[in-house]
């Protein structure tokens, strides 16, 4: 499905907001399911998953949060065609560059300063496939605002 180039800020904004939610807590709730964590050995996988969400740094978050929005917003300006494998794409990719290169004082609970290693292995996929499908939660949400604002002013 491709939407239009044109985008409303609020779609775009609020798309973002979502997918960045799912790069924070999807990881958290796999390595809560997978105790890689400290925090994630309490009864409640819920809670767990927030503690766990909660003592990623907020350099963490901040770093993919505007990578993530600075390439979206990019690849809008660029009028290139939408579709999801670009915006998964370029959320795996946001999420792979916070991962290679946040360093570690700053990676509190997330990359390496989740595990004192930078690409281990089973935390860098979680990393990537919760990136990629933050690209394609945002992907929806937008596509979906766009429709619903289209259908408004059709009629």
């Amino acid at each position: 499905m491709e939407t239009s180039h044109l985008s409303a800020p609020k779609c775009l904004f609020v798309a973002w907001v979502f997918g960045w939610v799912t790069a924070i807590y999807l990881p958290s709730f796999a390595i809560t399911l997978l105790s890689l964590s400290p925090l994630a050995t309490s009864g409640n996988v819920f809670a767990a998953t927030f503690a766990v969400a909660d003592e990623v740094s907020p350099a963490a978050k901040l770093a993919f949060a505007f990578l993530f929005g600075g390439s979206l917003i990019a690849a809008r300006m660029t009028r290139v065609a939408r579709r999801w494998w670009i915006d998964a794409a370029l959320g795996a990719l946001s999420i792979l560059l916070v991962v290679a290169f946040l360093p570690e004082y700053w990676s509190r609970g997330f990359g390496v300063g989740l595990s004192g290693t930078r690409f281990e292995m089973l935390p860098t996929a979680i990393y990537l496939v919760s990136g990629f499908l933050s690209g394609v939660v945002f992907w929806l949400s937008e596509a979906r605002c766009v429709a619903r604002n289209q259908k408004l002013l059709d009629h």
